[in-house]
């Protein structure tokens, strides 16, 4: 478990200190004004102002008004009052006393005086600040509480002609993701981000004592290099001191109020239960205590803050919190239950107060919850409903909610027991493809889900059978097989709307997996607008995941803007609507994206997120595949042990077919960063020509062109093909790229480099930008061959730490040869040459004499020169 760092990080105030340095250079200001409310930060950044100025040689020094210093004339300003003070002199005595001192502690220039929560000074201490104000004596920076009554003096500081008021407003969500960040000292995921700044409102002091509460608890944890919380956010402290204040002053009927919504928001007006009059439910809106949300026409009451509700019950007894549920479910009964959610509220509520709800309304209930995506809910209220009545239906309920929770074995327990005969068939339908879902993507059996479509396709009639054709073209997509995919989903003519959303739920993702790019995007649009009108989605994927195809398709397609933009509005969905599974995959085509583009680091940190949140749910095969993508990150970075740890923590994890043509390329990176390039050339051949047997055209592509890349040759007539079979323009790059490699072309090449560039592949343009100049200079063309360099180093410095083969620098007249690059890497890494002719086949003769034309060829006559030389280091 981490630990948070000392000094909660001042972050996103870049704006307000530079508003303060301008100001405290101004010799026409005498005062900045920090306006806000409490815990917003004024106190933190009036020291970080302090600090500023005591850097810039500025005398400095603080007084904190308060209520007791308040109690005597001049309490709060006697720290910094003249010791030489006449006690009986006249108000005029005392400042020119007071401004001799000032001006004089100030030496050259004004004395910087903060003066903490300024609405709180006495009187008479107001009164002499302004005067010194208006002399120009001293420099003040005020902390002033939003809502407070402030002395006459002190409210009319900020309409002084030489003092700058600046408006302290909480954190937004980046600025509330860049403290965490800071305070935690490591990445925080993003929907831990989202539910602290929703809980803390993005106010600093209450962010604060919530991340050290959920430390200490235990349930905010650095899991796999991502912080990530766990569980209810505990009640802040301050929150329930101050709550409870407020509540003591509370009437009988006002508290009746604020205990029922802690139990049972949102209700409407007329679902409190009690006399409640209006002007008590005015009265508790003004204070802040409670919230009216508007929807249309409907008028809902919550509580003021999303943490009141969690001090307030902590406050109830047992039995007061029965009797509330109680009454909320009778009183919604009373009135008719006419809403669609009315039958989710009142079983779950009854079900809290410890009784049974009657089996149709629980399952009424049930379905209200799967329409709504709550599957936490869906797997408690299914639960009880399959203890009382284990249908078909109860089965797909809680087996469908398991899986989406990410209980895997108990999802297939439900799902395969024995149910009731007869049963509905189209409920049997629903149980079978649902069955076969968890089997593939949470146990990794993707062959025990096919035993199970072919047993429902012998015992099951005919009426349905297209469904099951469909979950069968499923399976096949996720044994790597999407040509399979295609072909035997093409033997369906569907009838139904739900088996047209069957079929576009794969249909996408197989069609740009085969090269057909395009089609894959029209048909994720297409299967998206059609699943969303689905009046019954039980036992189907969310709708997201046609988001996730769309953006998987243009990532295909080379599409990265939109690709990214998509996957990133997908996953603000995923995460405020807790959906653990979509998270992951939007994670994994955002990680995607950014490899292709170059942005490495940007990589590494969504793969990061995808593993966490995999690892944090249990989903263990999308974990292996973020693993490994991470793997592939931190090697090209050059962080061989991050790299290494990644592959390790993957191999842990259960074989998994989904993606399986993405997974050898962090295994071969991270074999070359290990010093290992016969391995690596060895996994992604291997691995790219079953990617093309299996009709994988855009991952064939790019493990051919990352062989190349690495080494390995004739290439180029692997990767013709594919590219006739595509109408992606990435793999027509990567093939173009290949040819002009192997023709040693400093044209092609150059041409190769601005079509990556198109393309926003941005470590590709470079490398192949350095690859022409190479080949020009082996021409003899070395103003020609500067000019590609030139356009390589302004490329690489847009890919921040990516260190690859072809971005080794070779400035000489004379460049390097592959091999040549090759050996002078390993020796440059600390390679000793037996070791080196041990993994490449060679003699150590032969390494040797490579190494002595390097030498030459790059001007160094020692191994400890060839890091720096060639851009190790």
């Amino acid at each position: 478990m981490g630990e948070v760092n000392e000094g909660w990080p001042l972050a996103r105030r870049q704006p307000e200190l530079d508003a303060f340095s301008r100001a405290l250079d101004d010799p026409d200001r005498t005062a900045v004004v920090l306006y806000g409310p409490a815990g917003v930060g004024k106190s933190r950044l009036a020291d970080a102002c302090l600090a500023r100025a005591e850097a810039a040689g500025r005398l400095t020094a603080r007084v904190m008004a308060s209520q007791a210093a308040a109690l005597l004339p001049l309490g709060a300003l006697a720290p910094v009052l003249p010791h030489v003070l006449t006690p009986s002199a006249s108000p005029s005595e005392l400042f020119d006393q007071t401004r001799t001192e000032f001006l004089a502690m100030g030496g050259g220039g004004r004395l910087v005086l903060l003066v903490d929560d300024a609405h709180l000074l006495d009187t008479s201490s107001a009164v002499l600040l302004t005067q010194l104000l208006a002399a120009r004596a001293v420099f003040v920076v005020a902390t002033i509480r939003d809502g407070e009554p402030l002395p006459d003096a002190v409210a009319g500081w900020w309409r002084l002609e030489g003092a700058l008021r600046l408006d302290i407003v909480d954190l937004d969500r980046d600025a509330t993701a860049d403290v965490l960040g800071l305070a935690l000292g490591g990445v925080v995921g993003t929907d831990t981000v989202r539910r602290l700044h929703d809980a803390s409102g993005g106010n600093p002091l209450l962010l604060r004592e919530l991340v050290v509460q959920a430390v200490d608890a235990g349930l905010l944890r650095d899991d796999s290099g991502t912080w990530r919380l766990s569980g209810d956010i505990p009640p802040s402290r301050r929150l329930v001191d101050v709550l409870a204040t407020r509540l003591a002053a509370l009437g009988e009927p006002a508290r009746r109020v604020v205990d029922q919504l802690a139990v049972c928001a949102p209700l409407g007006p007329a679902e409190l239960t009690g006399d409640v009059p209006l002007d008590e439910l005015e009265s508790l809106e003004r204070s802040g205590l409670i919230r009216v949300l508007v929807d249309g026409h409907r008028h809902q009451l919550v509580l003021g803050h999303p943490l009141y509700g969690e001090a307030l019950r902590a406050d109830l007894t047992v039995l007061r919190r029965r009797s509330i549920l109680l009454a909320a479910a009778d009183r919604i009964e009373a009135l008719g239950a006419r809403r669609r959610e009315d039958a989710r509220r009142v079983a779950t509520w009854r079900l809290d107060a410890g009784g049974t709800p009657d089996p149709a309304l629980l399952l009424q209930a049930t379905r209200v919850a799967r329409y709504a995506h709550d599957f936490k809910q869906v797997e408690r209220l299914a639960t009880v409903l399959w203890s009382l009545q284990p249908t078909a239906e109860a089965a797909v309920l809680l087996g469908e909610a398991a899986y989406e929770m990410g209980h895997f074995d108990a999802s297939e327990a439900v799902l395969a027991a024995p149910v009731p005969e007869p049963s509905d068939e189209a409920v049997m339908v629903q149980r079978a493809t649902l069955r076969t879902k968890n089997l593939q993507w949470g146990l990794c059996d993707w062959r025990a889900a096919l035993a199970v479509i072919e047993d429902a396709q012998a015992t099951l009639g005919s009426e349905h059978a297209d469904d099951l054709v469909a979950e069968e073209g499923a399976v096949w997509m996720f044994a790597a097989q999407p040509q399979k995919a295609i072909d035997t989903m093409a033997a369906i003519a569907p009838h139904t709307a739900r088996t047209r959303v069957l079929i576009a739920l794969i249909r996408g993702q197989a069609l740009a997996s085969v090269g057909r790019t395009a089609e894959g995007i029209e048909a994720a649009i297409e299967g998206f607008r059609e699943h969303s009108a689905l009046a019954e989605p039980l036992a189907l994927a969310h709708p997201g995941t046609h988001i996730v195809n769309q953006s998987f398709s243009l990532v295909e397609a080379g599409r990265f803007d939109e690709a990214d933009e998509m996957a990133r509005l997908g996953y603000d969905v995923a995460v405020a609507d807790n959906i653990p599974v979509a998270q992951i995959w939007f994670a994994l085509m955002l990680a995607k994206s950014c490899t292709q583009r170059g942005r490495i680091n940007e990589a590494r940190r969504w793969f990061q997120e995808g593993a966490s949140t995999a690892r944090l749910h249990g989903f263990n095969g999308p974990e292996r595949i973020a693993q490994l993508g991470l793997a592939s990150a931190e090697a090209v970075l050059g962080n061989v042990t991050a790299a290494a740890a990644a592959v390790a923590r993957g191999d842990e994890l259960p074989e998994f077919e989904f993606l399986r043509f993405d997974q050898p390329i962090g295994r071969a990176w991270t074999a070359w960063a290990q010093g290992d390039p016969e391995q690596a050339r060895s996994l992604l051949a291997t691995s790219a020509a079953d990617a093309a047997t299996l009709h994988n055209v855009g991952s064939a592509a790019w493990l051919w062109h990352d062989a190349a890349r690495l080494g390995v040759r004739d290439v180029a007539a692997q990767l013709a093909p594919l590219a006739a079979a595509s109408d992606s323009p990435v793999v027509a790059a990567r093939a173009e790229h290949v040819r002009a490699l192997e023709a040693g072309d400093p044209e092609a090449l150059a041409a190769a480099s601005v079509a990556f560039e198109a393309l926003d592949m941005v470590l590709l343009a470079a490398e192949a930008a350095a690859a022409a100049a190479d080949a020009h200079r082996r021409k003899g063309q070395q103003r020609l061959g500067t000019n590609q360099a030139h356009r390589a180093t302004q490329l690489a410095d847009r890919c921040p730490g990516a260190r690859t083969p072809g971005l080794v620098p070779s400035d000489g007249s004379v460049p390097l040869s592959t091999r040549e690059r090759e050996i002078a890497t390993l020796a440059g890494q600390g390679v000793s040459s037996q070791e080196i002719a041990d993994r490449l086949f060679l003699s150590i003769r032969t390494v040797n004499n490579h190494l002595q034309n390097v030498y030459t060829k790059l001007g160094v006559n020692r191994r400890d020169q060839l890091a720096e030389a060639l851009g190790l280091g």
